[in-house]
């Protein structure tokens, strides 16, 4: 993330020295505040090289006020007793480096760019500590949903403060191509931009460490089939699943490769 402010930085300074040298070469500059679907509440940075084309840099984070938690009830469990504890989430920030085209000078455009971060597209966990017979016997996971193939077996361990997690991770840097309306450089002094469109995200994996039968630590992705398997296991059922399609269905969704993104800025010129 250092890497991309000193951009940003690099950008703000050396673009106005580059365009003192080209008087013909118009420049402006502008910046925003947004607010959008995946990528949240954000700043941003507008410059405006040449006619018709804006660049812009931002960051944009979803706060985690906004993110709700949700009660889990946990059985006795073989020589765990019964617990509650409660689950939620955490969205890293993304920055983004996009490029607008207007095509013939007006309000509509055409955006392509990168929105580029962590590999944790959402980190999940538990907010309350699990009790130490908990932490010690783990949670049993089978990767390919079959309870009787104990060499395919592995256990999720919470770390030493009692907490579980994962995270859905994707690729780092996301391709990005969209449409929209508004300008980022405004005609008059304060102006608002919409955009929508699409990032490549490649997949939507969820991954957690686990220890295998050698009890070595792996990274494992965790599979649809072996969730559901894992948490019939965990309640006491034993018997092997019948809703094949609903497992279709959400492996599926995971495999999507592509996400919407959907915002509005206000941008204020500066020069």
């Amino acid at each position: 993330m250092k890497r991309f402010f000193l951009l940003v930085t690099a950008m703000a300074l050396l673009l106005p020295g580059r365009v003192s040298a080209q008087t013909d070469m118009p420049f402006s500059m502008a910046a925003g505040v947004s607010l959008g679907v995946m990528d949240g509440a954000g700043v941003d940075l507008a410059f405006g090289v040449i006619d018709n084309l804006n660049v812009r840099v931002g960051y944009g984070l979803i706060p985690s006020f906004l993110i709700k938690e949700y009660g889990i009830a946990l059985p006795e469990w073989g020589n765990n007793p019964a617990t509650s504890t409660a689950m939620t989430g955490k969205l890293p920030g993304n920055g983004n480096l996009l490029v607008d085209y207007h095509p013939g000078g007006k309000s509509f455009k055409v955006t392509a760019g990168l929105f580029f971060g962590s590999k944790d597209f959402v980190k999940v966990y538990n907010t309350k500590a699990l009790p130490e017979s908990y932490q010690n016997a783990g949670i049993e996971y089978w990767i390919d949903g079959n309870t009787e193939d104990k060499a395919n077996r592995y256990r999720i361990q919470s770390n030493e403060k009692g907490i579980v997690s994962a995270a859905f991770e994707t690729i780092a840097v996301k391709p990005f191509l969209g449409i929209g309306f508004g300008s980022a450089i405004p005609n008059n002094r304060v102006g608002v931009s919409f955009d929508l469109g699409v990032e490549y995200i490649g997949s939507l994996d969820l991954c957690a460490d686990a220890r295998n039968r050698k009890d070595d630590l792996e990274h494992l992705s965790l599979t649809t089939d072996g969730i559901l398997q894992t948490i019939y296991k965990i309640r006491g059922h034993s018997r092997e699943m019948s809703y094949d399609k609903y497992v279709s269905y959400v492996d599926k969704l995971r495999d999507l490769p592509i996400l919407p993104v959907a915002r509005v800025s206000v941008f204020v010129k500066l020069f």
